[in-house]
């Protein structure tokens, strides 16, 4: 081959490999601890962006007064007192990608604010938190940055479920192997102080 040739040849691969990176669009996803998310540029943020202003921001159509709004029961205990407690609250889903935001309220169906925000992984979001660590993340040390503050945190014994409410961020992590975990979960959520 002349050199002319394999000079062509490479900047035509060059050019291939520069017009197929362009075709590649991300969302990016910065989550805030207690606060709530930085979706490319636009804010959503935890008890105050509600259902039409998020499905404005993702480019959706919001959802109808006729789309399912779930009634839900819940139970649980008490942190001060350790007495079982319940209560039942209205919850909707709006999902985009491998967003999924939850809104609920406990006794007014018509005005749902934003509670919880989780994103899986997925090839078309980059998350990540403002502390650095991302989806697909191998070995994190997630309680050097969030440490455990209270005992509604919760770490599981196998260290795969970070759920800390003290900081208002939770992470769930997929082993991959007998000595690697990789993070595949980011939920932002509200604090407990």
């Amino acid at each position: 081959m002349t050199m002319t040739f394999r000079k062509s040849i490479l900047t035509i691969m060059f050019c291939l490999i520069l017009i197929s990176g362009f075709g590649q669009k991300y969302d990016f996803v910065k989550v805030i601890a207690g606060k709530g998310i930085v979706l490319n540029s636009d804010s959503i943020l935890i008890e105050k962006t509600n259902i039409n202003k998020t499905c404005k921001i993702l480019g959706i159509n919001p959802p109808s007064s006729s789309d399912l709004i779930m009634m839900s029961e819940w139970t649980g205990y008490d942190s001060e007192t350790l007495e079982r407690t319940s209560g039942m609250e209205w919850l909707k889903e709006i999902k985009y990608k491998s967003l999924v935001f939850e809104f609920a309220s406990e006794n007014d169906k018509n005005n749902l604010k934003l509670r919880w925000i989780k994103i899986k992984s997925d090839s078309s979001i980059k998350a990540y938190t403002d502390t650095g660590f991302e989806l697909g993340y191998t070995n994190p040390n997630i309680s050097d940055i969030y440490p455990k503050e209270t005992k509604d945190d919760y770490l599981s014994d196998n260290g795969l479920t970070y759920n800390l409410y003290s900081h208002g961020i939770s992470f769930q992590l997929e082993k991959v192997d007998e000595s690697n975990k990789v993070i595949n979960e980011i939920s932002v959520h509200y604090k407990l102080k």
